[in-house]
């Protein structure tokens, strides 16, 4: 938690409306959001990787946040934000045409019925990312729940704005998360669906 004060200056959420991305990284760049970054290792990695990309990892829990923000220190990366909270509230908050990408890796799937309303994936959630992402921007959301990839077709099938480009096996440059591989040791493998922003 200490972290959290230390570094709060790289979180999105203590920053005044309206969030000016292009000020606060310093400079103009693609911008990548991966909602449920979780302890960090997919945005971190990516960051690493691709220099040329900025990145913000947005999650409610605290102590992935935390982490996330530790690593960034250590690691001396300069292109990595992360947003302590609920994703939606950042989308609202964001700028039109702000982001390239956005990144939704194995979302809670919500089992039960009475819970689907607290699903991520939705319609509007699909309204506010047709806003912030630029024309011929990705959503690109990985899950290895059958019942959640039908789901997500079904939401996405509905919005005129998006047009999907795979349905299937990993996207190879999708980097492997820990949830993922420990869901292919009990037989689970990740559907990958991609959107572009027509």
């Amino acid at each position: 938690r200490a972290a959290l004060v230390e570094f709060e200056h790289l979180d999105l959420a203590n920053l005044p409306d309206p969030l000016e991305l292009d000020a606060n990284f310093g400079r103009r760049a693609p911008r990548i959001l991966e909602i449920g970054s979780g302890l960090g290792d997919t945005v971190l990695g990516l960051a690493t990787t691709h220099p040329d990309q900025d990145f913000i990892a947005a999650d409610v829990h605290t102590k992935g946040i935390a982490r996330t923000l530790l690593q960034i220190h250590a690691r001396g990366l300069t292109n990595v934000r992360v947003l302590h909270g609920d994703a939606l509230d950042l989308l609202q908050r964001l700028p039109d045409d702000a982001l390239a990408q956005i990144l939704v890796f194995f979302p809670d799937p919500w089992p039960k019925s009475r819970h689907h309303k607290r699903r991520l994936v939705r319609r509007g959630f699909a309204q506010a990312a047709a806003r912030v992402l630029q024309p011929g921007g990705l959503l690109h959301v990985a899950t290895d729940i059958p019942e959640y990839a039908e789901h997500t077709r079904a939401v996405m099938a509905a919005d005129p704005h998006f047009a999907l480009t795979h349905d299937g096996a990993r996207v190879p440059s999708r980097p492997r998360t820990k949830y993922e591989m420990a869901g292919e040791r009990h037989g689970r493998h990740a559907i990958d669906l991609v959107y572009v922003l027509r």
